[in-house]
């Protein structure tokens, strides 16, 4: 499949913005990626904050999305950027899609 070509493309570029996690999931982590398949890409940044606006949600998410710009023009990508704090309190929630995340994710990039 042709978005299995941007993977690692896609990890280069984010890593200019020092993330703590990026994990692939959806079809392409889970095997089943057709041609009309996106990439689902979740960033974490080390952000320690959980961002108390819209505004400043925006210029986080503004900050990883403008890194990989270029290749959103090629290939179809669904981007989720969670700070550190809020991807902390996405895994307490213990939601449906968390759990997924964390079975099915595939980690492309952890900072220790």
């Amino acid at each position: 499949m042709l978005g299995e070509n941007y993977i690692s493309l896609i990890v280069e570029k984010l890593l200019s913005t020092q993330p703590e996690k990026i994990i692939l999931f959806g079809s392409y982590a889970y095997g089943n990626p057709t041609d009309s398949s996106d990439l689902d890409i979740l960033v974490v940044t080390g952000d320690k904050i959980i961002p108390s606006s819209f505004a400043e949600k925006s210029k986080i998410y503004l900050k990883i999305s403008q890194a990989i710009s270029d290749i959103k023009k090629e290939f179809p990508i669904d981007l989720i950027v969670h700070t550190k704090a809020m991807h902390q309190q996405f895994i307490e929630d213990n939601s449906l899609f968390s759990r997924e995340l964390l079975i099915k994710g595939k980690v492309l990039y952890e900072n220790f």
